[in-house]
């Protein structure tokens, strides 16, 4: 009987815990999810991102610079600013331009894209990726990649949509790709 009082008492302070949100899981405050509870994935170099993609999409034909001047961000990437550690090119089942960008520091590829151009881009936590192809864009949307803008005003979000603070003031990340 003793035992049947204890097991209870446990769980009813195991709920208890649960529902205050205290012990061990720390206050997230106002501020929202940190980038890590959002679930971003993750490559650390460029055969990571090529294999991530071709998990959900395609992406052929690796090649750092390409050819037919195709791709975005290349001058981008040579500028230190964009904290861009490698940019490669792949082809996807389209054909068409897929734009792969190993990032060093999130943070400050979101300053300098707020404060320059305003690049659209699907983000994980430490890449970034821009298709060209509107069916690779859902693929890796569904891959839990979201979407980076740096121009909120530009770029209106329907309800329903999930919108996260990014790393720097202006940026948002969010489920919603306008296609």
């Amino acid at each position: 009987m003793r035992l049947s009082k204890s097991i209870t008492a446990g769980a009813a302070l195991v709920a208890l815990v649960a529902l205050t949100g205290c012990g061990g899981g720390g206050d997230k405050g106002s501020s929202g999810p940190s980038k890590d509870d959002l679930g971003l994935p993750a490559a650390g170099d460029m055969a990571s991102i090529e294999k991530f993609i071709n998990q959900h999409a395609k992406c052929t034909n690796l090649r750092p610079v390409d050819e037919e001047g195709k791709g975005l961000l290349e001058k981008e990437a040579k500028d230190p600013a964009w904290a861009i550690k490698e940019r490669a090119v792949c082809d996807d089942g389209s054909r068409q331009t897929i734009t792969l960008l190993s990032i060093s520091d999130m943070a400050k590829f979101q300053a300098t894209n707020r404060a320059g151009k305003k690049y659209e881009a699907l983000v994980g936590k430490n890449f970034a990726v821009v298709p060209t192809d509107d069916g690779t864009v859902k693929a890796l949307m569904n891959a839990k990649m979201l979407t980076l803008t740096c121009d909120p005003d530009g770029y209106q979000i329907p309800s329903g949509y999930k919108q996260h603070k990014g790393l720097v003031e202006g940026c948002i990340l969010t489920d919603y790709n306008r296609s």
